[in-house]
């Protein structure tokens, strides 16, 4: 984006520590001039910042900026040394660019806030509970309603009353703040306009009619449940001037709220779609960044320094080089990187890198080997045909010891299953269903005959060489087939027969020679860990099953074992010969 003339924004006369909202101009022309250390996001956001001070239909009104700085003085510190609990918060600069951003920016139609919805995303220890908490008695006092409404939301009602606690805590030591605010045990009363500040758990309909002026959605990378911010925004109804606040550092879910507002707000800043009145701060080390050096650090933690203390996150970083679980919690919390926590099994990167667009409409009549992992009657029945590529030219042909392998899904659900299912989930299921990933029956459960009709079809259609069952609730079905003369072999789930195949699996991947085209077996990559048994075996399983589904993931295994493990029996020489007597 080119700017001009922004060196008047420059301040020089500025210190860090100066309560004066001119930091929120200045702020923004240092970070694009490369005098504050800042990631690409940043960058952008300061960038959109400084364009919008030459738009003609939205102003920045000083009033207002000069208003909620002002307002902060009065907000005491809530924790630390007892020595400095009590005085007053000392706004960094990059907080006063985003509560100046909030607050002061007007629509020149109607004299509404330009934003209504923001995202912040910053390194843990970077005062984001006492930003939030004086944000909210601000809006609650300022906003101008009548019994204003403030909720703070997140997975459980502990981590929402941390937030909110810290507002309470505000009120308890500063006599300014109690004479308008009364602090009770579960819920903080404005009196004078009947308002209040609650601490909610994150379930889909709990902000339901609530029609708030203020609500904090805190630490949402752990929310999976993506209609939970759809129901927070709507809740909002005919407010005008309402701010939902999403603060939080990053995480190891990557498929939830968090990574879509991630995602949204850097198509925002990237100029790609136009979004006025969502505010985004996505504080984040760039991808090439070193993990381990100083001087990246800065840009996922914008008050390092002052808060938190360098020797604070040098001790993490020393912890992190010690111990992979606290190199995850390190590159997501201080660096503000989402990544598989380190339990996952699979890189989901790496995993997306494998998808192309090809259907088994185009491997008919192709040799391929099938395994199939039956649900728990009410869940999901995975057929995965694997047939082998050539992805390594080899010499010998296309064989999976050698080659890469192509596969393909047929996933069964009641539809019952779907609509019972939680938000999230239900989210996944739709997905899959719009691009042909599931099929959803309308029996109660997945029938014996309509998984024999699946596997009859891929017989019919394919050179299926081996078909691979879990034994488990489909022994009769077995029994059917190898009766038929059918090719298949019983393969339980014991690490004896799994472990191998899902090392290959893992291999293929990272060789980047394993293909799919489906949405199901994407999303349970992300659901799989790996367990290591004492015999170094590995175990794949699933966190919780009411919201991971691995069942694709299973499938996938089983076909692979049939192609890698499973080999001819060794010829009876005796079926020839007969015996020999001596």
């Amino acid at each position: 984006m080119k700017l001009k003339n922004i060196d008047k924004y420059a301040y020089p006369e500025l210190k860090v520590g100066d309560q004066d909202y001119r930091w929120t101009h200045k702020y923004a022309h240092d970070v694009v001039k490369g005098i504050i250390p800042a990631g690409k996001w940043i960058i952008k956001a300061c960038e959109r910042h400084l364009s919008d001070l030459n738009r003609k239909d939205i102003y920045f009104e000083i009033n207002s900026a000069k208003s909620v700085v002002l307002w902060f003085k009065f907000i005491p510190i809530t924790d630390g040394p007892a020595h400095i609990v009590g005085t007053p918060t000392v706004l960094l600069p990059w907080q006063i660019f985003l509560v100046c951003n909030l607050i002061a920016w007007k629509i020149k139609a109607n004299g509404f806030r330009k934003y209504k919805y923001a995202y912040v995303q910053v390194g843990r220890k970077n005062g984001k509970s006492t930003l939030a908490g004086g944000l909210t008695l601000y809006m609650m006092y300022k906003c101008g309603n009548f019994k204003p409404r403030a909720y703070s939301v997140a997975t459980k009602k502990d981590q929402a009353k941390l937030l909110w606690d810290a507002a309470h805590t505000m009120i308890e030591l500063s006599p300014r703040l109690s004479s308008i605010f009364k602090a009770r045990t579960n819920d903080i009363l404005y009196p004078a306009k009947r308002g209040y500040f609650k601490p909610l758990a994150s379930e889909s309909n709990t902000l339901d009619g609530k029609n708030p002026t203020m609500v904090n959605l805190d630490e949402c990378h752990a929310i999976k449940d993506r209609n939970l911010y759809g129901v927070m925004v709507s809740a909002f109804g005919a407010q005008d001037e309402g701010l939902m606040l999403t603060i939080t550092t990053a995480g190891t879910v990557l498929d939830g709220i968090c990574t879509d507002l991630n995602k949204s707000g850097k198509q925002v800043l990237s100029l790609d779609i136009k979004q006025d009145s969502y505010f985004y701060a996505i504080y984040e080390v760039d991808p090439k960044d070193k993990w381990d050096l100083e001087k990246n650090w800065y840009k996922a933690n914008p008050g390092l320094g002052f808060q938190p203390r360098l020797d604070y996150l040098r001790d993490r970083c020393v912890e992190a080089s010690l111990s992979s679980e606290e190199k995850i919690n390190f590159l997501t919390k201080h660096l503000n990187l989402f990544v598989s926590g380190y339990d996952k099994w699979l890189d989901i990167e790496q995993v997306q890198e494998c998808k192309f667009e090809k259907t088994y409409a185009d491997y008919k009549g192709r040799t391929c080997f099938a395994g199939i992992d039956r649900s728990n009657n009410v869940d999901i029945t995975s057929l995965c045909l694997a047939f082998p590529n050539d992805l390594f030219n080899s010499a010998e042909g296309a064989k999976l010891d050698t080659g890469g392998v192509d596969c393909f899904y047929i996933n069964l659900l009641p539809r019952c299953a779907m609509e019972e299912a939680t938000d999230h989930l239900r989210q996944i299921y739709r997905k899959a269903l719009e691009n042909g990933s599931l099929i959803l029956v309308e029996t109660k459960t997945i029938l014996d005959s309509q998984i024999d009709s699946i596997v009859q079809w891929a017989f019919d259609n394919f050179n299926v060489q081996l078909l691979g069952y879990d034994p488990w609730h489909m022994k009769e079905l077995g029994t059917d087939w190898e009766d038929k003369d059918m090719p298949v072999v019983s393969v339980s789930q014991g690490t004896g027969n799994m472990s191998e195949p899902a090392k290959k699996l893992e291999q293929l991947i990272k060789e980047g020679v394993f293909r799919y085209n489906d949405s199901l077996f994407e999303f349970a990559c992300t659901c799989a860990m790996a367990k290591i048994t004492d015999q170094n075996n590995m175990k794949v399983v699933k966190e919780s099953a009411k919201t991971d589904k691995i069942d694709p993931l299973i499938s996938t295994i089983i076909a692979l074992s049939c192609a890698t493990l499973q080999v001819p029996a060794d010829k009876n020489p005796y079926e020839e010969r007969g015996l020999l007597c001596v």
